[in-house]
């Protein structure tokens, strides 16, 4: 299979504004337009309670108690403001009975924040169930062939416990949760894709998720891009994690941040937009892999990049964003050998959604 490449990342600085020209990387039949994939990795936790929104809202970096739409991106925080995991929270509509949400997070998670949860109970009336057995998430997103007007027509109608909109940039498209939805109108329609080509579809857009980029107990929220992804709210109040991650937004300063990185090798032509190949096996580069700058100078910074993971010639590193000259450069090269000796490249592409000269201004009630 040949390499296709994807056109440029078409970032403005509002997500909401954001469009993209992102040719599929599937063989997606003419009359099959959308892709979804069922997401195997993911986890849910349900949340349920009188008191499930002021508790959610108190321990979580985004607004819940002000979010009007039935999802939000936000990460879990330790009380030194390290990331616990990234998550999607979804409101439940039950009408008349009392509120509830379901936590998306990565499966291998599950269990250790379910126990980070239970300890902030207290006497609140809460109540918290595994319902990673019951319910499935799958995401779906557009095809090259379909406009954005049909694309979001049908995702209008309701399939599923949850259907949303992914909050962090329009081309994740929807994620849905549910039960067995396999044989619906929906995804009877749509082209069927595996966890692997959702992987590829989000890092081309640049977008970091799961344990494996954003490490437990060890990541900062804002290298992981949460600041730049819908995910935090910076005049909620108290909520765990809350006083360092406030600061650095005050500060700003982000030293390193997660880019996409293509790989290729001495006798490749040096790629222009990020590509997928796969003929590159799925793991080829170990997490962990030290990326050393190949501009003169520009190794002399103490700051360390690290690729952190990836699939097939593709991956996720963290990268020092001062190789970026506040966004007058959108490329930066990278080289490593690997464990047989053989000199590999890697060129990082810094998404426009990624504003390395924006700094947020001041409200009257900040100063």
């Amino acid at each position: 299979m040949q390499a296709i490449k994807s056109s440029n990342l078409l970032f403005n600085n509002s997500i909401n504004a954001i469009k993209y020209n992102l040719p599929s990387i599937f063989n997606a039949s003419q009359k099959r337009l959308k892709h979804y994939a069922l997401l195997n990795s993911r986890g849910l936790i349900r949340v349920k309670g009188e008191d499930s929104t002021k508790y959610l809202h108190s321990i979580i970096t985004n607004n819940v108690e002000k979010n009007k739409e039935n999802v939000l991106y936000a990460d879990f925080l330790t009380n030194k403001g390290r990331v616990i995991c990234d998550s999607f929270v979804y409101k439940i509509d039950n009408k008349d009975k009392s509120p509830e949400y379901l936590i998306d997070v990565d499966k291998s998670l599950v269990p250790y924040l379910l126990k980070y949860l239970k300890r902030y109970i207290l006497r609140s009336d809460i109540h918290l169930f595994n319902a990673s057995k019951n319910l499935k998430v799958w995401s779906v997103w557009k095809s090259d062939n379909e406009t954005e007007e049909d694309f979001n027509k049908e995702l209008q109608n309701n399939i599923g416990v949850i259907n949303a909109k992914d909050p962090r940039c329009p081309s994740m498209g929807y994620r849905i949760v549910g039960k067995k939805l396999e044989n619906s109108e929906l995804f009877t329609k749509s082209t069927k894709q595996t966890e692997d080509d959702y992987k590829v579809h989000r890092i081309l857009n640049g977008i970091p998720e799961g344990p494996k980029e954003l490490i437990k107990n060890t990541s900062f929220p804002f290298e992981a891009n949460l600041d730049f992804l819908n995910g935090v709210d910076y005049h909620k109040g108290c909520y765990i994690g809350q006083e360092l991650t406030y600061r650095t937004h005050k500060r700003g300063v982000t030293r390193k941040r997660l880019i996409p990185v293509q790989f290729y090798k001495e006798n490749e032509t040096e790629p222009e937009k990020l590509a997928v190949d796969t003929k590159w096996e799925k793991s080829v580069v170990e997490p962990g892999v030290k990326l050393t700058p190949c501009e003169a100078g520009e190794n002399e910074n103490r700051i360390k990049n690290i690729y952190r993971d990836g699939i097939y010639n593709l991956g996720m590193a963290l990268v020092n964003v001062d190789l970026f000259k506040n966004g007058e450069k959108k490329t930066t090269l990278f080289s490593f050998n690997t464990k047989d000796n053989q000199k590999v490249f890697a060129k990082a592409f810094l998404p426009n959604y990624i504003d390395l000269t924006k700094k947020e201004e001041k409200t009257e009630t900040e100063e």
